[in-house]
């Protein structure tokens, strides 16, 4: 019999529909896992007043480590907040709170009372409305857990996308592309994908930089001095790569199965590829810190908050991947 694990649930921006769908979500739970929330309780009831059947949610005081769980059964671990928290408004209340419930959560973990946790949307405004150094949440977790990166591996369906360079301005890509890079990238799709495919059964496709992959230098010759020397890397190791992939099709290869993960090379590459086909269905698997994390691909929906409309699809598919990596990585 399976055992059943304790799985956190950051309620994220209180001030968006995240808490809405964080009760959809739990209402959604076939006991298939113990859930513990942190966040303020008053604003999730709040938010629970535009959620049909929360009413039938039993929320019951954390005190250590939930032995026993039971239907709508929620553990909470209530996280102060200011007064200055509306729905879809950015204020320094909520960006504090949305900090505050991510940092009780990630003790929480480190004490060992999740086994993990999902994190629901989030306002990267949030951080700087509060004063926080922080441009988004992978800066948060690997100040925390003391690495010095985070990052992370899309998972949609059986699909898998990394990509090397993150965040920052066009112009800045090429300079921040490495070999190193790529290979690092590289392997942590690997591994997120070993874990749930099993290492024989990882192949993946590294995607170029340039239009038709250079053209054999025409287009630039980042292909032959920068992509192409990672690979060559991966594949003395032994693993099952190919690339560089045109980036206009490299997407494709994996729709039909010929590889079952793609390192792009920078955010709106793989994000364009990614989103076209399965927008709002791709689960983000923290890669660099030492705890099972995953949160969703999309924001909280500022629109729909107190309308009890926003969808909880991604959140719910968020803690079955999270619920998945936990019991594989136990076995």
């Amino acid at each position: 019999m399976e055992k059943k694990v304790v799985l956190g649930i950051i309620l994220g921006d209180h001030a968006g529909s995240s808490p809405e769908m964080v009760a959809k979500a739990v209402l959604a739970n076939e006991e298939t896992y113990i859930p513990v929330l942190t966040g303020n309780l008053e604003r999730f009831c709040i938010s629970c007043q535009h959620v049909a059947g929360a009413n039938r949610l039993d929320i019951r005081p954390l005190d250590g480590r939930p032995l026993e769980g039971g239907a709508n059964v929620v553990y909470f671990c209530d996280v102060p907040a200011g007064p200055d928290i509306h729905f879809s408004t950015v204020t320094k209340d909520s960006g504090r709170l949305q900090y505050d419930s991510m940092e009780k959560m990630m003790e929480l973990e480190r004490a060992g009372i999740v086994d993990g946790y999902s994190m629901a949307p989030i306002t990267k405004a949030g951080f700087h409305a509060a004063g926080l150094d922080f441009s988004s949440e992978f800066e948060v977790f690997a100040k925390f857990y003391g690495v010095p990166k985070c990052a992370s591996v899309i998972k949609c369906e059986n699909i898998f996308r990394s990509t090397v360079v993150g965040h920052c301005a066009f112009r800045e890509i090429v300079e921040r592309l490495t070999p190193d890079g790529i290979v690092d990238t590289a392997h942590a799709l690997l591994d997120t994908m070993a874990i749930f495919l099993g290492r024989e059964n990882c192949r993946i496709a590294v995607a170029a930089l340039n239009p038709h992959a250079g053209e054999d230098g025409l287009f630039g010759n980042e292909e032959a001095t920068i992509i192409q020397p990672a690979i060559d890397r991966l594949l003395a190791e032994g693993n099952q790569v190919i690339g560089p992939c045109p980036a206009d099709t490299v997407f494709l290869k994996a729709r039909s199965g010929e590889v079952g993960g793609v390192v792009f090379l920078y955010h709106d590459q793989g994000n364009i590829a990614m989103k076209s086909c399965f927008f709002g269905d791709g689960v983000l698997i923290y890669t660099g810190i030492p705890a099972n994390v995953v949160s969703v691909g999309h924001g909280p929906a500022y629109g729909k908050a107190g309308k009890g409309t926003a969808d909880p699809k991604n959140l719910i598919s968020s803690v079955e991947v999270l619920r998945e990596l936990v019991l594989k990585k136990k076995t």
